[in-house]
């Protein structure tokens, strides 16, 4: 039986065990009313290995995150580099809710995506231009 992940409005991420008729039934717009009475949403889980489909968003990146105290410190610096409201989670994780929004923020870090494809964030220095030290 399939699992579906739903994020309630208190943002509490429920796994729920449906059949696909009973999921084609109880779930409408992507909403869905549990078991509790509660709403939730469809959440796409950002841990998924294809980087370019829509469902990977909102992703979660450890790598670009800070410190939980530098958090507010963090969004302020963000926001002085033009990359508008980012989110982070609690442990200071930022969260990218788009693709544009992960290729402007890791740029405006000077970071980039050592396996990114077109129009990911790359490096901005020229290798090909280097002196090979293998003569």
């Amino acid at each position: 039986m399939p699992t579906y992940e739903f994020k309630t409005q208190d943002n509490e991420v429920v796994e729920v065990f449906l059949p696909f008729a009973e999921h084609a039934r109880r779930v409408k717009d992507d909403t869905i009313t549990l078991d509790d009475g509660r709403t939730a949403k469809t959440f796409w889980n950002a841990n998924s290995k294809i980087s370019t489909v829509p469902s990977n968003y909102p992703m979660v990146c450890t790598n670009a995150g800070v410190h939980p105290g530098q958090i507010k410190e963090h969004m302020e610096h963000l926001r002085s580099k033009g990359c508008g409201q980012v989110n982070h989670t609690k442990d200071g994780d930022l969260i990218f809710e788009s693709k544009g929004q992960r290729k402007k923020v890791l740029e405006a870090l000077g970071m980039f995506d050592r396996r990114g494809g077109y129009s990911d964030p790359a490096p901005t220095h020229r290798t090909a231009n280097c002196k090979s030290f293998n003569r």
